[in-house]
C-alpha cells in the first residue's frame, strides 16, 4: 500500500509524542500502564500501512506481548523497590524498539529546516541529515514552503522557531519545534547533579583510571566495592593515593580496575582492597537484579569492554546523556559534541574528588528504632549470606585471585586485603558458615603468596555512630579506617 506524505508525517509525529512521554523521568508505573493501550491502538491503526516493514512488526509484536502480560507486569512491579525497576526495564526496551522503527522512516526523508527568529549557532544542526537551511526574518511571510517542496513525497519541511507563533502558521510545515524546548531537554548535559546514577559511576571510574596516566606520582590504589568507595579518603593516606572503587563492584571487576590502573601507572607499589566475606561467591555479571545488571551494561562494560559471564545484549558505545531527546531531534541536531565536552569537564572534576560531593554524617542505627534496625540489618545481611552457595563462582574467583596474587607478588606490589567493619546488628545476622568458608579459601592462598589480611568485621574500634548504614562507614568512621589501614602499609 502506498503511504502518503501526510500519513508519514502523522506517524512520525505520533512516534515522537509517544517517545517523549515514555522517556520522561517522572513517568510512573501507572502512567506506563495507561499509555500501553494508546500505543497498541496506534499500532493497530497503522498496521495496514506498515505490515511488511520489519521494524514496525517488531514494535507491533512487542506491544502485543506487553498488552498480553499487562496484569503480570503490574504484579511484578509490586515486588520491586520505589525505583520501579521492572517497569523501567520494559519501558527502556519499548523505547529502543520505537526508536528503531522511527529511524527506519526518517532516514528515507530529506529534511528542509526553516529558522524563524533563531540562528544556526543557537542549536548544532546536523549538516549530514539536513538537506537545506533557510533563515526566515520576523517580518517575512512564513505561511508556506515552496510548492515543489510540499508536493515531493520525500521532502519534508521543519520549522524551528523562537517566540510566539499562531497555530495556523506552524501547521503549514510538516514538523515544527520550539527552540527553547530543545534547549531545555539538553540543559542537563552540563549539570553534574542531574546525571543518572550509572552514567555518573561510569564517568567517575573512567576519570579515576585515566588520571593515572598523568599522575605517575600515585603509589597507592584503594580498590574494591562501596566499602572502599565510602570508607577511604585519598587525602588521608600516607602515600599519594587513588580511589578506584565503585558501588556493587565484584572481585572480577575490582581486579580489572587494579590491572588497568597498573597498566596506566607502573609506579604503583601498594594496593588496599576491600574483601567482604561474601566476595568469593559474588559475580556481578550473573546477577538477576536490574540494578546489578546495569552495573555491567552501563558502568563496567563501557569502561573495560569486558562482559565477564554476562550473556545479554551489550552496546559497544557508552550510554548517552541524550535520553530525553526524541529520535527526530537526535537526527536533525548534533548534540554529540556538546555531550563529549560535558563528559570531559565532568571527568576532570572527578579526577581528584571523593565519590560523595557532600559530607556523609549521621547514622541509620542511631536514627531508627530497634524494630526497624533489626529488620533492615537482617535484610542487608540476607542479601550477602546467599553468595557462598554459588560454588562455581567461588571456584572461578579463587582461580582468578590466585593468578592475580601471583602477578602482584612478581611485580612487587604490596596487597592489603581488609574485611570491612560492620555494625553489631549486621554482624548478628551474618551466617557463620560464610565466615568459615571465607577463611578456607584464604588459607591456601596465604601459604603461597605474600599479602596481608586485616579482618575488621568484629573490630571494637568502631561504634554505631561511625556507620552511615548497617555495613558502610560515614565520614567519621572512614577517618578511623584510614588510620588503621595506613599503618599496615610497608613504607
Amino acid at each position: 500500500m502506498e503511504i502518503s506524505k501526510t500519513e508519514t508525517a502523522s506517524v512520525i509525529t505520533m512516534l515522537e509524542n509517544i517517545y517523549g512521554f515514555l522517556s520522561s523521568d517522572g513517568l510512573k508505573d501507572d502512567g506506563f500502564q495507561q499509555i500501553l493501550p494508546v500505543i497498541a491502538n496506534f499500532c493497530i491503526k497503522i498496521h495496514p500501512l506498515y505490515n511488511d516493514d520489519v521494524n514496525f512488526m517488531n514494535l507491533f509484536n512487542h506491544v502485543y506481548k506487553l498488552m498480553s502480560n499487562s496484569s503480570q507486569l503490574q504484579n511484578d512491579a509490586k515486588e520491586f523497590s520505589n525505583e520501579d525497576e521492572q517497569c523501567k526495564a520494559k519501558r527502556h526496551k519499548l523505547l529502543s524498539i520505537l526508536e528503531q522503527f522511527e529511524y527506519s522512516l526518517i532516514k528515507q526523508i530529506r529534511f528542509h529546516l526553516y529558522l524563524y527568529n533563531c540562528t544556526v549557532e543557537d542549536l548544532p544542526v546536523n549538516p549530514d541529515n539536513v538537506t537545506s537551511l533557510k533563515k526566515v526574518s520576523m517580518h517575512e511571510n512564513i505561511t508556506s514552503p515552496t510548492p515543489k517542496l510540499k508536493e515531493n513525497i520525500q521532502d519534508f519541511s521543519i520549522l524551528l522557531y523562537s517566540g510566539q507563533l499562531q497555530q495556523p502558521e506552524k501547521m503549514n510545515f510538516d514538523f515544527y519545534f520550539e527552540e527553547e524546548s530543545i534547549k531545555l531537554k539538553t540543559s542537563h548535559i552540563t549539570k553534574l547533579n542531574q546525571l543518572d546514577y550509572y552514567t555518573r559511576d561510569r564517568l567517575y571510574l573512567e576519570a579515576k583510571l585515566e588520571s593515572l596516566k598523568k599522575r605517575q606520582d600515585i603509589r597507592l590504589l584503594l580498590a574494591g566495592s562501596s566499602y572502599t568507595m565510602c570508607g577511604l579518603f585519598e587525602k588521608q593516606m600516607p602515600l599519594p593515593a587513588r580511589n578506584i572503587a565503585v558501588d556493587a563492584q565484584d572481585l572480577y571487576y575490582s581486579l580489572k580496575s587494579i590491572q588497568t590502573a597498573l597498566d596506566y601507572n607502573p609506579n604503583i607499589t601498594h594496593c588496599i582492597l576491600s574483601f567482604a566475606y561474601y566476595f568469593w561467591g559474588y559475580d556481578l555479571s550473573l546477577s538477576t537484579s536490574l540494578y546489578q545488571y546495569k552495573r555491567v551494561t552501563e558502568v563496567n562494560y563501557p569502561v573495560f569492554k569486558d562482559k565477564h559471564n554476562f550473556t545479554g545484549f551489550l552496546k559497544d558505545e557508552a550510554p548517552t546523556f541524550l535520553t530525553t531527546l526524541t529520535p527526530l531531534m537526535k537526527h536533525l541536531f548534533s548534540f554529540e559534541k556538546l555531550e563529549k565536552l560535558a563528559e570531559q569537564t565532568i571527568r576532570e572534576h572527578f579526577e581528584d574528588a571523593h565519590y560523595f560531593p557532600y559530607p556523609r554524617v549521621g547514622s541509620a542505627v542511631l536514627q531508627n528504632d530497634d524494630i526497624t534496625n533489626h529488620h533492615l540489618a537482617r535484610k542487608r545481611a540476607a542479601s550477602h549470606n546467599k553468595f557462598f552457595k554459588y560454588r562455581s563462582t567461588v571456584q572461578e574467583n579463587i582461580e582468578l585471585f590466585t593468578l592475580f596474587l601471583e602477578k602482584m607478588n612478581r611485580k612487587g606490589v604490596q596487597m592489603i586485603l581488609y574485611v570491612p567493619p560492620v555494625t553489631k546488628l549486621y554482624r548478628h545476622y551474618i551466617n557463620s558458615d560464610l565466615i568459615s568458608n571465607f577463611y578456607k579459601c584464604m588459607e591456601s592462598l596465604q601459604s603461597k603468596f605474600q599479602f596481608k589480611l586485616i579482618d575488621l568485621f568484629n573490630s571494637e574500634e568502631f561504634e554505631s555512630s561511625d556507620f552511615y548504614d548497617y555495613d558502610h562507614l560515614n565520614d567519621q568512621g572512614a577517618e578511623k579506617l584510614g588510620k588503621i589501614l595506613g599503618k599496615e602499609l610497608d613504607l
